[in-house]
Parts: C-alpha cells; sequence; structure tokens
C-alpha cells in the first residue's frame, strides 16, 4: 500500500494535473492514452530499480507527448540514476524549459550538472530556480552548500546571511559561517559568529563545550576557558567540560591547574564513579605521555590516590591507582590497592592475576601460597595465578605441590609462549622429583610451543648433560640459548660442562671461566671449575675452586673429600 501511494503521488508531481484530468474525458486520443500508460509503467519499473524496462517505456512516451516536463523529469532521473549525464541533462533541461517555476525541477537539473562538474551551470540552475522562488529557503541553502564545496565559502556566507534575513538568527548556520571564516582565516570574523552562536544558545552545555573548542581553535586560550567556567556555574558536575577544561590545562602544561580541577570533581559525591574513572584515566594517559614532568606525576599521584580513597567501593578506582603504583615501581602501595580491588570486586581476575605477580617479584612466596587458592577460587583455570604458584612452590623446595599447580597451568588457556614456559618449568620440578621421562617430555614440549624458549634449552641440556645423555644435542641445544643470551653465567656453564663430559677440558675451561667473571656465578659454578681442573691434573686450582664453592654453599660438604684426595 505504501509503495502504492508513493507512486501516485510522484505521478501527481511529475504529470501536470490538466493532463490527467484529459485522460478521463470520452474524447481523449488512442496516443495520448497509451502515453499515459507508458509512462505509468515507466515510474513504476523506475521505483522498482528496473532501468532498461523504464527507459523503454519513458522514451515510448515522449516520443507521443514530447511536449510534457513531466515525461522529461522523468527521463532525466533514469538517466541520472544510470549515469548518462549528456541525457540526464538534456531531458533535464527540457523540463525546466517546459514548466520553469516547477523548483523539483531546478533542482534536479542543478544535481545532474554538479554530478557532472559543471559548476557554473550548477550555481546557474538554482539562480533560475530562485527567480521563481526568492523567499525559498531550501533553494538558498543548497546553494551555499553548492558554494562550499566549491570553494566559494564567502558566497556561501552571504547567501546564509539571506537565509537568516528571511528566517531570523540560527545557531546551525551561524556555525557554518564560523567554519567558512575560520577556513578562510579570517580570525576576526570567525569570533563574531561565535559570539553569535553563544547568544543564541547561552545555557546549553553542548553549545558552550562546542564554542570553546572552536576558541582553542583560533588560539583565544582565555576565551575558551571564560566559557568553560561559564558551563561548569551552570552545572559544575558535567565531565565533558572538565574534560576539555583539562586538556587546555594540559596544552598550556598547567599540571597545578589540571590537578585541582580533578581533586575537586573526585571530592564530589554526586558524580558517578564511572564518571570519575574517565577524568582518571585521562589525566594517568597525560602522565603516560608526559612521563618526565614531575609536577604532573605528584598530580596523577594525588588525583589517583583521592579517587580509590573517596571510591573505596568502586573496584576499578583501585585498579588504576595500583596499575599508577607499579608504573612507579612502588609494590607496597601497588599490593595495598590490589587487596582493596580483590575485596570490592572478587570477579576480577587480573586484580587476582597481578597481585599475585607482584608478590612473586618481591620474592613473597609464602604470600603467593596462601592467596593461591583464594586466587585459584575466583578466577579459576587462570594460566597466570597457577604457574606463579606453582613456582614459589619449587622456589620454596616443595615440588610435589609445585607439579600440581604447574600441571593445572599447563591446561589453562595461555599463548604458545607462555604454555613453553609453564612446560619448561615443569621440567625442572619433575627433575627434582627424579621424574627424568616426564622432565625431557615436558622439555620437549615446551620447545615444541616456543623454539626460542632460551631457559628451557639450558635447562634441558644442562640436565642431559648431567646424566650424558645425547650430549650433541645437548651441546645443540646449550649453544643455541647462549646465542640469545652471551653474557648469562648459568648458560656459559652449561656450554663449559657439556665440554668437560665430551672430555674436551680446554674448551670446558673457557666457558666456565667466563661465566665466573659475569660476577653471577654460583657455587656450582666454582665446583665445576675445580673440577675441570682436576681432569686437567691441576689440583692445586682444583682445590682453589673448590673452597670458593664451599665458601658460597657450607651445604657442599661432599667437596673436602675431592680436596683431601687431591692434596694426597
Amino acid at each position: 500500500m505504501k509503495c502504492f501511494l508513493k507512486l501516485i503521488l510522484l505521478c501527481l508531481m511529475l504529470f501536470p494535473v490538466n493532463t490527467l484530468l484529459a485522460q478521463e474525458r470520452s474524447d481523449m486520443t488512442e496516443d495520448q492514452a497509451s502515453a499515459t500508460r507508458a509512462f505509468i509503467d515507466g515510474i513504476t519499473h523506475f521505483e522498482e530499480e528496473e532501468y532498461e524496462q523504464a527507459l523503454d517505456m519513458l522514451t515510448y512516451a515522449h516520443m507521443k507527448m514530447p511536449e510534457e516536463p513531466g515525461v522529461n523529469f522523468a527521463l532525466a532521473d533514469v538517466y541520472l540514476v544510470t549515469g548518462d549525464l549528456t541525457n540526464a541533462a538534456y531531458y533535464g533541461k527540457n523540463a525546466v524549459d517546459l514548466d520553469p517555476e516547477n523548483k523539483w525541477y531546478h533542482l534536479k537539473l542543478a544535481e545532474i550538472y554538479n554530478r557532472a562538474g559543471r559548476n557554473e551551470a550548477t550555481i546557474n540552475a538554482f539562480t533560475n530556480a530562485l527567480e521563481y522562488h526568492p523567499d525559498d529557503a531550501d533553494l538558498l541553502f543548497q546553494l551555499a552548500e553548492v558554494y562550499v564545496d566549491y570553494g566559494e565559502l564567502l558566497k556561501a556566507n552571504r547567501i546564509y546571511n539571506r537565509i537568516m534575513e528571511r528566517r531570523g538568527s540560527d545557531f546551525n548556520l551561524h556555525l557554518r559561517k564560523f567554519r567558512n571564516f575560520n577556513a578562510l582565516q579570517m580570525r576576526d570574523s570567525a569570533l563574531v559568529e561565535l559570539e553569535q552562536m553563544r547568544e543564541i544558545d547561552p545555557g546549553n552545555l553542548t553549545t558552550l563545550r562546542t564554542i570553546s573548542q572552536y576558541y582553542m581553535e583560533l588560539g583565544e586560550t582565555e576565551m575558551a576557558v571564560e566559557v568553560l567556567d561559564d558551563a561548569r556555574q551552570r552545572n559544575s558536575r558535567d565531565p565533558q567540560t572538565l574534560l576539555l577544561l583539562a586538556e587546555i590545562y594540559v596544552n598550556q602544561s598547567e599540571w597545578e591547574e589540571l590537578g585541582k580541577v580533578f581533586v575537586t570533581m573526585l571530592e564530589d559525591p554526586l558524580i558517578y564513579p564511572s564518571q570519575k574513572q574517565e577524568l582518571v584515566r585521562f589525566i594517568y594517559i597525560q602522565h603516560q605521555r608526559n612521563p618526565a614532568e614531575s609536577s604532573l606525576a605528584e598530580q596523577t599521584a594525588d588525583v589517583l590516590m583521592a579517587f580509590s580513597e573517596n571510591e573505596p567501593d568502586y573496584g576499578p578506582a583501585q585498579i588504576i591507582a595500583a596499575e599508577f603504583f607499579l608504573e612507579q615501581n612502588n609494590l607496597e602501595a601497588a599490593l595495598e590497592k590490589l587487596e582493596q580491588a580483590n575485596r570490592v570486586m572478587p570477579e576480577q581476575p587480573e586484580a587476582w592475576r597481578q597481585r599475585i605477580q607482584v608478590l612473586f617479584s618481591m620474592e613473597r612466596y609464602d604470600d603467593v601460597i596462601e592467596l593461591a587458592d583464594s586466587a585459584d577460587h575466583h578466577a579459576p583455570d587462570d594460566a597466570f595465578i597457577q604457574f606463579f604458584t606453582g613456582a614459589s612452590y619449587m622456589l620454596n623446595n616443595r615440588p610435589e605441590e609445585a607439579e600440581i599447580w604447574l600441571e593445572q597451568a599447563s591446561y589453562a588457556p595461555s599463548n604458545r609462549n607462555f604454555r613453553s614456559v609453564i612446560n619448561g618449568t615443569l621440567g625442572d620440578v619433575l627433575q627434582d622429583l627424579d621424574r627424568w621421562e616426564d622432565a625431557r617430555d615436558a622439555y620437549e614440549q615446551a620447545l615444541r610451543l616456543d623454539s626460542n624458549n632460551h631457559n628451557a634449552m639450558n635447562n634441558y641440556a644442562y640436565f642431559m648433560s648431567v646424566r650424558e645423555e645425547r650430549l650433541d644435542y645437548a651441546k645443540e641445544l646449550a649453544e643455541k640459548a647462549i646465542s640469545y643470551e652471551p653474557e648469562n653465567a648459568a648458560y656459559l656453564d652449561t656450554v663449559g660442562w657439556i665440554y668437560y663430559k665430551l672430555g674436551e677440558y680446554e674448551q670446558a675451561k673457557e666457558y666456565i671461566r667466563r661465566s665466573l667473571e659475569t660476577g653471577d656465578a654460583s657455587a656450582e659454578v666454582y665446583e665445576h671449575m675445580g673440577d675441570v681442573y682436576k681432569a686437567l691434573n691441576e689440583n692445586e686450582n682444583a682445590i682453589k675452586y673448590w673452597n670458593k664453592a664451599l665458601d658460597q654453599d657450607s651445604d657442599r660438604e661432599y667437596l673436602n673429600e675431592r680436596i683431601q684426595s687431591a692434596q694426597s
């Protein structure tokens, strides 16, 4: 029904009323009747996007009634849609010449000329239409927009003035004039338009914010602040106004003023925490972009503390504060905020994960273990939580519990590289449990997941060398590991120890010497150097390095027997 009504209305607009009435006369000719039917069929095909059939019908109607403006208009429309701009212009011009008072014919002709890039002809089409409809605001507005498209910005503004002379001052037209003056760098004229806009809509916050932004574009910072202050007086809790003020203070590097705006807002209990969060995130991002600004860092810390303290039960406030403190390496403050986040938002896995990792980085392995069950309950199947818990058990010499957590972590969702780390650590634990076959499988899985996991390469290679198993493969892995970290004391020692097992003692001595020179060597490296010197029959040096190993680790009492044997 709607399509039928639309079709009838279109026919009435295109086909003059006297012609339709003529159809009802009994003396209507057969040509007129067939042309009328063809016209209506053509319009129907056009509406259904059947353009070839539409052209056939309308061309036939035009042959019978070439002086009918509606038929010419319809043909122009079809040719325009199909991209034949030459024919579209021809029939559009015919329609205008036949019925110059019809506004829609002029508009269609202007559209065709504009599509064809005939700028002057487009403007003439509008000008001709305005001769018959001088007060038509729609025609005037479209002409102004055409002038804008063609870069004739002052002419466009004059047309906007004509519209306002007839209809009164209009905010959107002043805005368009402002943009044109601004593009032409006519600063004073642009400012006049801004004041007109403000006068029209003085109490609208959106208007005031828009005007302020335009003042900033013109470099009128004081006026921008003045307008925003006006907006704040009307609504002191509007976050968007505060954000614009904040941007101005950032541009001016007025960090103290920036902090004052935010702290005042954060202390307001009537502003929603989610709105505060948007503003807090803004200042935090500014700090990240300007890390060297000590004053900004201080203001950011004050704002984040104010946010977290004024919104103690809002989890995101605690998390963003924790992020900042972690960035500042203030781990104790970060832990305090993460603990509070866990309390008010226990379902948030990221807070548990961060808290576990921070405790682990501080070597507080007992605290990680104590927190693990709660973290795992609220964030189940989290590979990070399970891994750091397992690693804490491992470093606390509790390999059985470590295996349980690391096994779970190996099946939890995570990316390939992290799963490689998990499996490599699981291999270390299984090795400690003297389950070498399982350990070997874990190491192999680690390297399948990440062929660049040099820590797994080194550990796997070392334990193979201890067992004198596949020494060539162990050497290949160890040398690849050391290519990633040439100054890693443990990696250097592993290569040296493999050479020792291969009976290449001079090579072994060179690598172990380099390990000792890093200053990070463990007691085991000193012991290995003693073993190398013993193999080279340099007993005095062997005793020297075994004693150094004992100095570092008195639990290596078995070295006393080697020392006594070398002395005898």
